[in-house]
This record gives structure tokens, sequence and C-alpha cells, in this order.
């Protein structure tokens, strides 16, 4: 994959403040093109050259986080436990490097379209590792939506614990009695 140029990460990061800002205030549905533009103080030809829409750059930034994580849930070779601690910690640290994107998709004002599809992106690795039996699909239940439960809970309150305590106590509330139950 070649680098992006230095300006191309500078106005897609412009931009993704700028959303994340008025996503804060109100739906990605209610939120135009323009101003977007005029929030970033950037054309809109130079939108239009990354992106189609708002949902378009939604997308976007959405599919990136999905790669960082598929690179983090990178499935063990010959290992026993797909949700170890070290993932567990990488996915911490992922989400407090980006906690206002994460804090905003998680709320009120984020998309529940993204709350389906990371679901489904998680499923679907955790069914790879474990199997499809119903008794998986029981934990997978349990385990997906308490952990994103324990996510949005340290966002909203601070973050005060550490990516490694988070992903110490994710080990010990998932990660141990999983592999034993499946």
């Amino acid at each position: 994959m070649a680098k992006q140029d230095r300006r191309i990460r500078k106005t897609r990061s412009v931009l993704k403040a700028a959303l994340l800002s008025l996503m804060k205030e109100k739906s990605v549905k209610h939120i135009t093109v323009k101003e977007l533009c005029d929030k970033a103080d950037i054309n809109r030809g130079t939108f239009y050259l990354h992106y189609t829409d708002v949902f378009d750059m939604l997308e976007q930034i959405e599919n990136e986080m999905f790669n960082s994580f598929n690179e983090y849930l990178d499935l063990p070779q010959g290992g026993e436990k797909m949700l170890t601690e070290d993932k567990f910690r990488e996915i911490f640290v992922y989400v407090k490097d980006n906690s206002e994107f994460c804090q905003v998709m998680l709320s009120d004002r984020g998309e529940i379209g993204f709350i389906r599809k990371l679901i489904k992106f998680l499923h679907e690795r955790f069914t790879t590792f474990y199997g499809n039996t119903s008794v998986a699909e029981h934990y997978f239940s349990f385990i997906v939506y308490g952990f994103l439960g324990m996510v949005e809970n340290w966002l909203n309150t601070g973050m005060k614990e550490s990516p490694s305590e988070m992903a110490f106590l994710c080990e010990n509330l998932i990660g141990n009695k999983l592999k034993e139950q499946l």
C-alpha cells in the first residue's frame, strides 16, 4: 500500500475532526457537505476530490477502523485463544487513540448501522475461530454486548483506567472463561 500524500492526510484529518464535531451536535443524516466544509474551512471541490457525500466519508472512516481491528484480531497461529490480554490491550489503545470517534459512534448521535457493522464484523471473527454452534452464539452475544458496554462506559467516564488495566479486566471477565466453555 502506497503511503498517502501528507496534504491528503491533513485534509482528511481536518474533515474528520469537523465531522465528529458536527456529529456531537446532530445526527450525520442532518449534516450537509456545505456545513461540513464550512466547519473544516475547505471548499466543497476539495471535499468531492475525496468523498462523494457525507455518508461516503463516514463509511471510509469506519472501514479504516475495521481494517485496524482486523489486524488486531488476526487469528493466532496454533494458539488456543483468540481473545488474549494483548489483543484486548491493542483494541483499548486504538479506542483511546480514537476516543472522539469511538465515543461519537457509540453514542445516540452515532449511526445504528455502525453498531450493526461492528457486531457483524466481530461475529465473523468469533465464529471463524470458535465455530457457529448455538452455545457459541450465546457466548458471542454476551461477550460482544458486554465488551461494547465496557468500552462505552470507559469512554464516558474519562478513560481513568489505562488500556492495560482494561485489557486485564477483559481477559479475566471474558478470555479466561471462554475457552473453557467452547
